[in-house]
């Protein structure tokens, strides 16, 4: 639905406001949030087919007016133009807890870990605040103009699906260019869109395997970052002052150790699947250094409740049996 429409067609108007809902039916996978996405590029590739994809969650609100200048200096840099792939804004959560008993702001991760990481091959994927590049999300690799015009209908229809639009959008995005279809019209493109968003639409194509969000783990935003700096692109961390995006945190202890419990079955789909970071590193471009990072994270993330749910049984074992876990120490060890 068009909410808003700038028929003037102004540079410095309000861009286009298009609400969009896709379709979804019980017996056809929808692929939660990864799905919703591919949807939502193959719709803003008939709107506007801009460059550049700004990816930000219902629950974040921008706290810099100047998000997008940080994020295009890096982007458009003579050196990020060929090597960076997207850059990442860190999250950050208000109205938490007194004392954040839950964790959720993350802080060692976020202002420490992250920042370490960021000097390999670029800062994991978060899911939101991320300004990507639209040709990397159709499959491009770094230091590589793809020419769409080498590529036959029939390798253009199983890549991005049977629509003509999409394949000349997808085609102009290949090779750095911006080209809109329907820009005399966009009641048209809405229409088209209601195609693309249909839950069939990808059925035999590349949409989730090779072009977009990739499929196989309900944490989409890791194994996307992982995929794209398997291709060899890099990644940059943004840190504006003030932050760029806040965000809301889950109010309460059940919604924590749900979005936990939802990370770690994720990220072990990823470690447990053909998309593990050290196939990356063995058969693609994956840099070692990077390969240990992803390690870290989805064994930190996947198996740690393992080890916190013995370590918080111990003292219960102690009381009941009578016993002690740590050395008794000695009473001539003992100083006063």
């Amino acid at each position: 639905k068009v909410i808003w429409e700038n028929k003037e067609g102004l540079e410095d108007g309000l861009s286009h406001l298009i609400y969009i809902s896709r379709e979804k039916r019980p017996n056809q996978s929808h692929h939660f949030k990864a799905g919703a996405m591919n949807v939502l590029t193959r719709v803003s590739g008939l709107m506007t087919n801009a460059p550049f994809i700004l990816n930000v969650d219902c629950d974040m609100i921008v706290n810099n007016p100047k998000v997008l200048l940080h994020a295009l200096c890096i982007l458009l840099d003579s050196k990020g133009e060929k090597e960076v792939a997207f850059a990442q804004f860190p999250q950050q959560f208000y109205a938490t807890l007194k004392d954040d008993p839950f964790g959720n702001q993350m802080t060692i991760f976020i202002k420490y870990l992250t920042a370490g990481i960021a000097g390999l091959q670029g800062p994991f994927y978060g899911g939101t605040n991320c300004l990507l590049r639209r040709k990397v999300i159709y499959g491009n690799l770094p230091n590589r103009m793809e020419n769409g015009n080498n590529l036959s209908k029939d390798e253009l229809e199983q890549k991005f699906g049977d629509s003509k639009e999409i394949m000349k959008t997808a085609t102009h995005a290949l090779e750095g260019k911006t080209y809109l279809p329907n820009d005399i019209n966009i009641s048209i493109a809405v229409d088209i869109a209601a195609q693309v968003a249909s839950c069939g639409y990808e059925h035999g194509t590349s949409w989730g395997k090779q072009v977009g969000w990739i499929y196989g783990s309900i944490t989409e935003d890791k194994l996307l970052g992982l995929k794209i700096h398997e291709k060899g692109w890099r990644s940059e961390l943004c840190t504006p002052n003030p932050i760029a995006f806040t965000g809301f945190a889950p109010g309460g202890g059940p919604n924590a150790m749900a979005q936990q419990k939802r990370w770690a079955i994720g990220l072990l789909e990823i470690f447990f699947s053909k998309h593990c970071p050290i196939f990356g590193t063995i058969f693609h471009k994956l840099t070692l250094r990077q390969c240990l990072a992803y390690m870290w994270i989805i064994n930190y993330w996947g198996l740690k409740p393992l080890f916190e749910v013995c370590y918080a049984c111990l003292l219960s074992h102690s009381i009941i049996t009578n016993s002690t876990f740590l050395p008794m120490v000695l009473p001539f060890c003992c100083c006063n």
